[in-house]
């Protein structure tokens, strides 16, 4: 079994993008091969699935908490903003027998949609089975509900079923937007360094990353 660690390095946007669309939630995404030879996805949105989690770069809330847009480039700055607790995901346990490749979609957040509402409608549409796994003092992250199915259903599980992704990550109901979405495949072992580029809304984007794989 293999501990995955990633640690979102950097995001550059368009330098005339529209606040409107500032306010990011990256969705990381790691497909692979596991040792049944089933395509297996581990995901997980960045900082969170919470009605505060999103990495905020409007300019017009330079001077709120939370801002962490570079003060001259069209980037966030994760050198002295943006902690890294906020941007780093660790897969635990994946039954890994060979890696495919690294997907990175990024979402914009309204966050004048109610939250808690769309939270409610995510705990609906998991299976009851898992609801006892699922601790409702702690927010809901794809990889929390993803395990508290294995655990209901004593099997493991490929992958989230789209609906309930799209649920999650507020997409369904209007409160996030997709605005950037790119792959790159993976070598076995993966590289420490990987940096996907691509056309998105109103220009181009890059996003880097590392990889830490652990025994």
């Amino acid at each position: 079994m293999s501990t995955v660690e990633i640690v979102v390095t950097d995001l550059t946007f368009p330098a005339d993008l529209k606040d409107a669309y500032c306010k990011f939630r990256p969705l990381i995404s790691l497909r692979y091969i596991d040792s049944h030879d089933k395509v297996t996805y581990a995901r997980e949105a960045l900082p969170g699935l919470g009605p505060r989690d999103y990495w905020e770069c409007e300019k017009d809330n330079k001077n709120k908490d939370g801002y962490v847009r570079h003060d001259t480039l069209p980037k966030v700055d994760m050198e002295t903003k943006l902690d890294v607790s906020k941007r780093e995901v660790s897969f635990n346990d994946l039954d890994v027998k060979s890696f495919e490749r690294i997907e990175v979609e990024v979402f914009d957040i309204d966050i004048k949609v109610g939250w808690e509402k769309i939270a409610a409608g995510v705990l609906k549409m998991v299976p009851e089975y898992a609801l006892p796994f699922l601790n409702p003092a702690l927010p809901p992250t794809l990889t929390l509900i993803k395990k508290a199915i294995e655990k209901g259903s004593g099997k493991s599980v490929d992958d989230l079923e789209k609906g309930l992704i799209n649920k999650a990550i507020g997409k369904e109901d209007g409160a996030a937007r997709s605005i950037w979405a790119h792959s790159k495949d993976l070598t076995n072992p993966p590289p420490q360094t990987v940096t996907i580029t691509g056309p998105g809304t109103q220009g181009n984007y890059s996003v880097s990353l590392t990889i830490k794989v652990t025994a």
